[in-house]
C-alpha cells in the first residue's frame, strides 16, 4: 500500500479518472450508433474509448503536477500510461478486425478517403509503436530495445495521434457533429494535440543548464555535484529529476533520484553503474561538463508523513533520504529512524551526512547495517534494532523491491505492520 497516494476504495483518484474518461467515451458511442448494428456498435465502442485513451496518455505525458498529486507520483502516472498504452492497443485491434458496417456521414467523398487512409497508416504505426513501448526484449532472447530507440521512436506516438484525430473527425460514421460523441471526441482531440505540442516545447520550458564542478567516484556510486547557469532546478528532498549531459553517448534524459540541492542552487546526484548509461556515465563525465536536467519529480517526502518514521533503504536507494535527512532541522515534530542497508559498508554513500545529523538531531537516529557482517536484513532485526516500534510508525522504503516486500511481509507475521508503507516505483519504460 501507498497511503500518501489519493484513494478511491484503494484507486488512486487519478486512475479513476482516467478510466472513467475512456469508459464514458464507450458509453457515448451506444447511443449515437445503436440504430446501426451489434458490430458497428461494438467496434466504435472501442474506437472511441482507444482515441480517448490515446489522448489521455499525451496529456500524462507532459508530467502535468496536479495529475501527480491525484496519482500520488510520477512514478504511478508511468505505470498508468503503461497500461493505456496496452488497453489502447487492444481496442484498436478489436475496431480493425470488428469491421463497422453502416450508411454514414461524410462531409466529402475525398475527405474521407483520406481520412480513411490516415487511419490505416496510423493503426500499423500504433500496433508498432506501442508493442515497442511494452516489449521490452524480443521473446526467448537477450536481445533488448534500445532506451534511445523506444524513446525516439516514442515521440511518433504523438504524430500518429493527429492522423487518428484527422481520421475520426473526417472518416464516414453514422452520427452528425451534433452529437454528445462527436464533441467529447473533439475535445480530447483538442487535449492530445496540445499536449503533444507541449512536449515537443518541453526542452525550453522546463529544463535548466547546470555545469559540473565535482566528480567523487566511489566504489557503490558516482556522485555528481553541478551549478546552475542560470534559472535553478525546483525540487525537493525525495525529488528526483531528468539528467542528461551534453556530450556524445550521455544526450538521452534519464531519472535519477536527487542526492542534494543547495540553497544557492547546487545540485548533486548519486548513481549508481547499473546500465549502459550509467556506466558511460560514470568513464565518460568530466569537471566543466554542461548538464540540462529537468525536475523535480515524485512525491517521496517525509512532511507528508506521521510523527514517527522508519526510513529503510536498500542500496543506491539511499539518495532520497541524504536530500532529506540534510535538510533536517529538528524542528519538523517527527520521530525518525534511518536504517541503511548496503551489501558492503565499502558502498555505503553519505554516512558523514547522516552521522553527523543523528549526532546534532535529538529527532533522527541512524543505524548503518552491513550485511557482510550483519547478515541478512530481515523484519525481526529491523524491530530489533530500530530505536521506533514498526507497528507505531510510518514506513519510508527506497531499495530493492524484494528486500521490501520481505520486510512488509515479515512484520505483518509479527503483528507490527507499519501504519502506512510509501515506496516508488521507478520503471519508466
Amino acid at each position: 500500500m501507498n497511503g500518501g497516494n489519493r484513494r478511491v476504495h484503494g484507486v488512486t483518484v487519478g486512475t479513476f479518472l482516467v478510466w472513467l474518461l475512456i469508459g464514458f467515451a464507450g458509453l457515448l458511442a451506444v447511443p449515437a450508433v445503436s440504430h446501426t448494428n451489434a458490430e458497428t456498435t461494438f467496434s466504435l465502442m472501442a474506437s472511441s474509448m482507444a482515441f480517448t485513451g490515446m489522448a489521455i496518455a499525451q496529456f500524462l505525458a507532459t508530467r502535468p503536477p496536479l495529475m501527480e498529486y491525484l496519482f500520488g507520483g510520477l512514478d504511478r502516472i508511468y505505470r498508468t500510461h503503461r497500461t493505456i498504452g496496452i488497453t489502447v492497443l487492444l481496442l484498436i485491434l478489436v475496431h480493425y478486425f470488428v469491421t463497422p458496417n453502416f450508411k454514414g456521414l461524410a462531409l466529402t467523398s475525398s475527405l474521407n478517403d483520406l481520412a480513411k487512409e490516415a487511419g490505416t497508416y496510423a493503426f500499423y504505426g500504433f500496433v508498432i509503436l506501442l508493442l515497442l513501448s511494452i516489449v521490452k526484449t524480443i521473446p526467448r532472447t537477450r536481445v533488448e530495445f534500445p532506451y534511445h530507440l523506444w524513446r525516439w521512436t516514442h515521440r511518433l506516438v504523438g504524430i500518429l495521434f493527429i492522423l487518428v484525430a484527422f481520421h475520426q473527425t473526417f472518416i464516414k460514421r453514422p452520427y452528425d457533429g451534433t452529437a454528445m460523441l462527436a464533441t467529447y471526441l473533439n475535445v480530447f482531440a483538442m487535449l492530445g494535440t496540445a499536449s503533444y505540442l507541449y512536449t515537443q516545447l518541453l526542452p525550453w520550458i522546463r529544463r535548466r543548464r547546470y555545469e559540473v564542478f565535482d566528480i567523487e567516484r566511489h566504489e557503490g556510486a558516482t556522485i555528481v555535484s553541478a551549478r546552475p547557469l542560470g534559472w535553478r532546478l525546483k525540487a525537493r528532498p525525495g525529488q528526483f529529476g531528468f539528467f542528461s549531459v551534453k556530450k556524445k553517448g550521455l544526450r538521452e534524459p534519464h531519472p535519477f533520484t536527487i542526492a542534494g540541492l543547495d540553497d544557492d542552487g547546487v545540485v548533486r546526484f548519486a548513481i549508481k553503474p547499473l546500465g549502459d548509461f550509467t556506466r558511460a556515465l560514470r568513464e565518460g563525465l568530466t569537471v566543466g561538463d554542461r548538464l540540462t536536467l529537468e525536475g523535480g519529480y515524485g512525491r517521496f517526502n517525509h512532511r507528508r508523513g506521521g510523527n514517527k518514521q522508519i526510513w529503510l533503504a536498500g542500496g543506491i536507494g539511499v539518495t532520497p533520504f541524504l536530500a532529506m535527512a540534510s535538510r533536517l532541522k529538528g524542528d519538523e515534530g517527527q520521530d525518525i529512524q534511518m536504517v541503511y542497508c548496503v551489501r558492503d559498508k565499502n558502498e555505503a554513500i553519505g554516512l558523514e551526512t547522516f552521522q553527523s545529523q543523528a549526532e546534532k538531531l535529538a529527532n533522527f537516529n541512524f543505524l548503518l547495517h552491513d550485511s557482510k557482517t550483519d547478515g541478512r536484513l530481515d523484519a525481526e532485526r529491523l524491530a530489533a534494532t530500530s530505536g521506533i516500534d514498526p507497528g507505531e510508525a510510518d514506513l519510508w522504503f527506497c531499495g530493492p523491491p524484494a528486500l521490501r516486500k520481505a520486510i512488509e511481509s515479515g512484520l505483518r507475521v509479527m503483528g507490527k505492520k507499519p501504519k502506512r508503507v510509501e515506496f516508488e516505483r521507478f520503471e519508466f519504460r
